[in-house]
């Protein structure tokens, strides 16, 4: 089965760039398709991945300095 989701999220999902936590190991963002890929979406709907439309690049990473 195909996956879906409401026409209206799905809009929303597209207008934003969506990132998993930084790697502590790597120190790097893997990107995410929560509007394309069921993993990312659970990701998205448990709150773990994070936007840059709302909030800087900098401002993510001195959350996680803090961390």
């Amino acid at each position: 089965m195909k996956f879906r989701i409401p026409r209206k999220l799905k809009k929303k999902l597209k207008k934003d760039f969506w990132l998993y936590p930084m790697d502590p190991i790597e120190k790097n963002y893997l990107v995410a398709d929560p509007e394309g890929n069921q993993e990312d979406y659970d990701a998205y709907k448990r709150g773990e991945l994070s936007g840059l439309k709302g909030e800087t690049l900098v401002k993510i990473r001195e959350n996680e300095k803090t961390l």
